[in-house]
């Protein structure tokens, strides 16, 4: 792999705390990256007696992907053409082990590990390392040991601890209250009255799966709402005709005018999302009736967080005709012949999916008593409805705990530079620790482990530049850390010179390798194609596969995601850039 090491750079031995998706990519490009020259030792922690994370231990019956494998897959190791776009957990925990076959990763991995702490050492003529790990030797004889070392990568996830709101009454209900972590078969909510607190994905599939498990009621309960997308652009109708593509939609964001070529101006300002939620708007009116998400009729977020800017996409719709069913109007332009295809079987059901604000109480007789919400039409509908479960599930998320970490360490919440590290420490790395609006967390790893190796390898500084990337949160709102999911890998690749430059991508691999860039999505591949971590594989996986992303939208599919979008984006980058010429812009605000 190329690049200058630093002179100064000295010695590195790598803890890595957990083997999910983001550990085990950490630990495959720090190996990659040892030369005999400047060897890096790794050693990888893992408190569970398996690979996976939270793909393995947090799964449940039918649950998929929502990301897709195109996206998802790290640079250098795909799934065949042949496999469906959207993977099961399962299949992708086999995915995990077929990449640690791949890339001799084992003798690297420490299972049934679990680290109990770690903390500073005192750095003495005769110790040179900064940081021990103690941990319990699950793996052999159960003992504690330590292991010291120059640099600590910490992979443990966002989705390990459970956040459970505080519900006054709750221990009322008479039946099973539980985490979505402990959620695992259909048979759990046969023939039970099911609440569901939350709107995310999960919430969606436990929506779901209520319904195909014969629950005898079902009510979904949120707060401000959600934005409904599925995975998969396909099923609606136009003029009469259905489109039946299929297109996972987290690979239509082109490159070339939006991550690529963007003036330091517009990043800033989030014109582009502004400008692509203005229009995606108009399109999902155009085709399903409403503005609020793709063929949805109910929980929709208030219009100042509605959009591309403010929130996570919800990429599970599998339950939306169920939501819909109490509340769905017809579409105006039904005359057309325009409107969604839910699927037949869902389509014909009586069933439905009560949704409601959040609970307030639970009373002595085990009823839920709603928040007032005059607001909402479905707590409008609800507010008189007697509802007393007995299954309650929280799918109300995670929250971050670093209780092993000594109290001088900073936490991901501290990591301010590009969410990896915090400014006092560089040699800890906190990779997986953001959530983007869509997209996928294990590429983004990948980005992040590439970042700080760079960084620690003396290949690159500290950047200094404010980012442009994080989604618009509200201070008061819990999750700080989502991030537009192209312009965040964009930025990183260009912080690591991973970024390529159009020509001299041209020069380097031809012409259908630029187009494919340039109309593709953030695909992790593409920063691979030149720099520091360059691939001898990204060639050819971008002119088969991540070709096949484009092809495969047709002639009219890559007009409108593709060439207007180009068009208009280059527009206004280059008003901005003759605006700087001009004298109209500091110089200082530009940046490719």
């Amino acid at each position: 792999m190329s690049g200058q090491i630093h002179p100064g750079v000295a010695a590195r031995r790598v803890a890595i705390i957990g083997a999910g998706p983001g550990g085990l990519v950490t630990l495959k490009t720090l190996l990659e990256a040892s030369t005999p020259d400047s060897p890096i030792e790794v050693q990888l922690f893992e408190a569970e007696h398996d690979i996976g994370g939270t793909f393995q231990f947090r799964s449940y019956e039918n649950a998929e992907l929502v990301s897709s494998k195109q996206l998802t897959t790290f640079s250098d190791h795909r799934f065949p053409l042949s496999t469906p776009d959207h993977i099961s957990l399962p299949q992708y925990v086999d995915y995990l082990k077929t990449y640690i076959d791949r890339f001799a990763l084992s003798p690297f991995i420490n299972l049934g590990c679990r680290v109990t702490n770690i903390s500073p050492l005192a750095t003495t003529s005769e110790q040179q390392w900064k940081h021990r790990v103690t941990y319990i030797d699950g793996k052999h004889d159960g003992k504690e040991r330590t292991y010291d070392c120059s640099h600590i990568a910490i992979c443990t996830g966002l989705h390990v601890q459970p956040n459970i709101p505080n519900i006054p009454g709750v221990e009322n209900v008479k039946g099973d209250v539980f985490h979505s972590s402990q959620y695992k078969l259909r048979s759990q909510l046969t023939g039970r009255n099911v609440l569901i607190l939350g709107c995310g994905e999960t919430a969606m599939d436990l929506a779901y799966e209520s319904m195909k498990a014969d629950a005898l009621q079902v009510t979904m309960c949120f707060r401000t709402g959600f934005l409904s997308f599925p995975k998969a652009l396909s099923r609606f109708k136009v003029f009469s005709k259905q489109f039946k593509g299929g297109l996972p939609i987290d690979g239509l964001i082109t490159n070339l005018f939006e991550t690529a070529y963007v003036h330091r101006a517009i990043a800033q300002s989030r014109l582009r999302w502004f400008v692509s939620d203005f229009v995606i708007k108009r399109v999902l009116w155009f085709l399903t009736g409403t503005q609020a998400g793709m063929n949805q009729h109910v929980g929709a977020l208030p219009h100042d967080r509605l959009g591309r800017a403010y929130v996570f996409l919800n990429k599970s719709s599998k339950a939306m005709p169920y939501l819909n069913r109490p509340y769905q109007e017809k579409h105006p332009l039904a005359f057309l012949g325009n409107g969604y295809v839910d699927p037949p079987e869902d389509a014909n059901s009586k069933r439905w999916v009560d949704t409601c604000s959040f609970p307030e109480r639970i009373d002595s007789s085990g009823r839920v008593i709603f928040e007032s919400r005059p607001d909402r039409k479905d707590w409008r509908r609800m507010k008189n409805v007697e509802v007393r479960p007995n299954c309650v599930i929280y799918c109300t998320g995670y929250k971050q705990v670093f209780s092993w970490l000594d109290a001088s360490y900073p936490t991901a919440s501290d990591a301010a530079i590009r969410n990896i590290i915090a400014p006092s420490h560089p040699d800890i790395a906190f990779i997986g620790f953001v959530r983007p609006g869509v997209g996928a967390i294990p590429p983004i790893a990948e980005q992040q482990a590439m970042w700080w190796i760079a960084l620690i390898t003396g290949r690159m500084q500290i950047p200094t530049d404010p980012p442009h990337y994080h989604l618009l949160a509200r201070k008061t709102s819990r999750i700080q850390y989502g991030v537009d999911h192209s312009a965040y890998m964009s930025t990183l690749a260009k912080d690591f010179g991973g970024a390529p430059g159009l020509l001299e991508l041209y020069k380097a691999h031809g012409l259908k390798v630029l187009l494919t860039y340039c109309f593709g999505a953030s695909f992790v591949t593409f920063y691979r194609l030149l720099g520091p971590f360059k691939s001898e594989l990204a060639p050819e996986i971008s002119r088969t596969e991540l070709a096949e992303t484009i092809t495969r939208r047709g002639i009219l599919g890559n007009l409108f995601f593709g060439v207007i979008p180009m068009l208009f984006y280059g527009m206004i980058n280059s008003a901005a850039f003759m605006l700087e010429m001009l004298g109209l812009i500091p110089k200082e605000q530009t940046a490719m």
